[in-house]
């Protein structure tokens, strides 16, 4: 089944990974890893009167009013929902434990009626499955405890508190919108299940506290074993405690202020997503949580990505979470493919993940960014801990340069949409090539060993000027000898043959791409191939906000024509050009970009990955890893410069 395409709000302990809609629903639950599996169709909780058929009303109900936010500091969740026409209050504080692979959904439920009432709470479930003789059910006597189950996962439904009644199958979802269950079967090969709890007498204008605990476990004795460790420590101490790890995991964190609160608050969230899209066995670095599982409108998110990781370790190493970017260039030395390269993307168990084609800036962005980890932190113990990788990467770009025209090879793009000889591409092959020759001498490696890399990098340099300036009309261009047409004969009548690979397959391509691209930028930001003040460079960057600039709400979009939900200006990318300006020395541009993407944040602090291009609200992924790393690297520059 399709959910929501919009994740409002997230939780987890880089382990479990759950995300939330607006109404409190729980739309994805991800474990053991942040990415994968995905276990649950639809689960729901409700109220109802005791004794009183078709009373549940579930807390995402149209009847019910919600307001959800984060507790400060924290990556704790607080609906606060009102039912008036039923009568009762709920704030539910949802998390999921630091220690414990559970998620807590804790309830304090008031009753607004004038009049006593007994109350019970309802939960339905279906696991998610493909194969409905995958997902079975079963209910747990001993531990009072409903479980989805397939091979190696087991989630537990459970309480402090007795359960009042089960059902496993039947028409389970029906049953519980009509709330009396039937636990005739404890167990069954159907993947709905339904589970209650008799909370009591409610006086008027009382409040009861319950909590429901979902647990995650391999097989189902730890499951159960979880279950129970879970209720001997309970709610209230399991909020605490995570309250406190949240805290004290912000106070580790480089400190910044500048003053403004909204920009303060997002550094501040932006450091907490960090932590969520880390997945904490691996090291893997998450680009955001998944949105559209069943490819309807996208490629999927839930991966890694080299690409995203040039920007997310840099401010990662910002923020003082070091530890976190070495384990992640553990990771990416780990998944490294035989020929030195990185493919398109990963999961976060480093499982290659789905792909469409080599994208070469992969392969020189990682590089980079293991030699500005660091430039951060001077431990030349990392360096030698990556230098194999890093040998092999420097290699294998050596290798994948075309000799007709002296740049890599054809790949795809930054964008993943068109296999030519691109620009950015370029930019991050010759900046992985100067900083493994850069890692070789900070290691005292023979120049043998890297005279070649330089003087590669130098010639690519070279190539680019040759093949993307245009001097009379004072720009870069974004690609050449690219395919447009994916699916095709190609658009233009500028056309020519390349051989695509060494059986000798051929494609059609355009010889000249000129669409005005963010990407450009990268030749200077964060690649630092042509010097900012470059005129070519600096005349590349006016052009793109001059095209770019959304007229209607500001920011900057992707490219010319730009079609992607919508061709809306993006966070990342205003913030990109941001980082262009701030770094050289144009801070009052640099703060009205930064500004803009800050108040491109939604109600609860995160930073979608686009903003409407009609009405100015935050659009599809939610949030995305990559802005809050743009954003950070800005305002990281301009604290330091004493701007804001």
């Amino acid at each position: 089944m399709q959910k929501s395409y919009y994740n409002n709000a997230i939780s987890g302990n880089s382990s479990m990974l759950a995300c939330f809609s607006e109404r409190a629903e729980l739309l994805r639950l991800f474990w053991p890893d942040i990415d994968y599996v995905q276990h649950l169709d639809k689960i729901f909780l409700g109220l109802f009167e005791k004794n009183k058929t078709g009373s549940t009303v579930w807390l995402n109900d149209i009847r019910c009013d919600n307001h959800q936010e984060y507790l400060a500091d924290s990556n704790i969740i607080k609906n606060t929902i009102t039912n008036f026409f039923d009568g009762y209050k709920v704030v539910l504080y949802d998390f999921v434990h630091p220690e414990m692979d559970v998620l807590v959904r804790r309830l304090e439920i008031e009753n607004l009626h004038n009049e006593s009432r007994e109350l019970g709470l309802m939960s339905f479930s279906a696991a998610a499955s493909s194969d409905a003789e995958v997902s079975c059910s079963l209910f747990d006597f001993m531990n009072e405890a409903l479980v989805h189950y397939k091979p190696d996962n087991y989630i537990a439904v459970t309480s402090d508190i007795p359960a009042y009644q089960f059902q496993i199958g039947n028409n389970a979802n029906d049953a519980a919108i009509n709330t009396y269950l039937y636990g005739k079967d404890d167990i069954g090969m159907t993947k709905d299940a339904a589970i209650s709890w008799d909370l009591g007498v409610f006086q008027p204008h009382t409040v009861k506290t319950v909590n429901v605990y979902i647990c995650a476990a391999a097989s189902l004795k730890s499951c159960k074993a979880l279950a129970r460790k879970v209720k001997t420590v309970g709610g209230l101490t399991a909020l605490r405690e995570t309250g406190l790890y949240w805290k004290e995991y912000l106070k580790k964190t480089t400190q910044l202020k500048s003053g403004n609160t909204l920009l303060d608050e997002l550094y501040k969230r932006s450091l907490l997503v960090f932590r969520l899209m880390y997945n904490k066995k691996s090291g893997g670095l998450m680009a955001a949580p998944e949105i559209d599982e069943y490819f309807t409108k996208c490629g999927k998110y839930a991966y890694c990505w080299g690409r995203d990781a040039a920007f997310i370790t840099g401010a990662l190493d910002i923020g003082g979470l070091n530890e976190s970017v070495a384990n992640f260039y553990k990771w990416a030395t780990e998944v490294q493919d035989e020929d030195g390269s990185w493919q398109q993307r990963y999961h976060m168990n480093g499982n290659l993940g789905p792909c469409w084609g080599l994208q070469v800036d992969e392969t020189g962005t990682i590089v980079w960014g293991m030699l500005n980890h660091y430039n951060y932190t001077k431990n030349t113990d990392f360096l030698k801990s990556v230098w194999d990788s890093v040998k092999a990467a420097a290699d294998f770009l050596v290798r994948f340069i075309d000799s007709e025209t002296g740049l890599p090879s054809p790949s795809f793009d930054l964008w993943e949409e068109r296999y030519g000889e691109h620009a950015y591409s370029s930019a991050s092959v010759c900046a992985g090539l100067r900083s493994a020759a850069e890692i070789a001498r900070i290691l005292g490696k023979p120049a043998e060993d890297f005279i070649l890399w330089d003087k590669t990098a130098d010639d690519i340099k070279k190539a680019m000027v040759k093949n993307f300036w245009k001097e009379d009309y004072r720009r870069f261009i974004r690609s050449v000898r690219v395919k447009l047409n994916g699916f095709g004969q190609e658009p233009s009548g500028d056309t020519m043959l390349i051989t695509v690979n060494q059986k000798g397959y051929v494609r059609d391509v355009t010889k000249e791409d000129w669409i005005v691209d963010i990407s450009l930028v990268g030749l200077g930001i964060p690649f630092g191939i042509f010097d900012l003040d470059d005129p070519m460079l600096r005349d590349t960057v006016s052009l793109i906000e001059q095209v770019l600039t959304a007229q209607s709400v500001g920011g900057i979009k992707r490219y010319e024509n730009d079609t992607y939900i919508g061709g809306n200006p993006w966070i990342l990318t205003t913030l990109w050009i941001a980082l262009y300006h701030a770094k050289s020395g144009n801070f009052e541009k640099a703060k009205e970009y930064l500004i803009w993407a800050a108040n491109g944040k939604t109600d609860m602090g995160l930073l979608p990955e686009q903003v409407n291009r009609d009405t100015g609200k935050p659009e599809w992924i939610i949030p995305l890893t990559w802005s809050h790393a743009m954003y950070v690297h800005v305002y990281s520059e301009l604290v330091n410069a004493g701007v804001l």
